[in-house]
């Protein structure tokens, strides 16, 4: 993860533990970054389950870099 990705993930920490609205913004981001990450090309979607996937595997790779 690049450290904008981290910071953007740190900063908006209620996205991916509470089930809020997003933005378009950050349903934007939220979704380049797990591109960036596993190297898929995933469109963006409001699907519930589908972006609860995306966040459940944005906050694995942040508590990764933790360690």
């Amino acid at each position: 993860m690049t450290q904008e990705q981290i910071d953007f993930v740190r900063d908006n920490m209620n996205i991916f533990t509470m089930s809020i609205r997003l933005t378009p913004t950050q349903t934007k981001m939220l979704f380049d970054t797990y591109n960036s990450i596993t190297g898929e090309n995933k469109k963006i979607t409001g699907c519930g389950r589908c972006v609860k996937g995306v966040t459940n595997r944005i906050l694995n790779e942040y508590n990764k870099t933790l360690w």
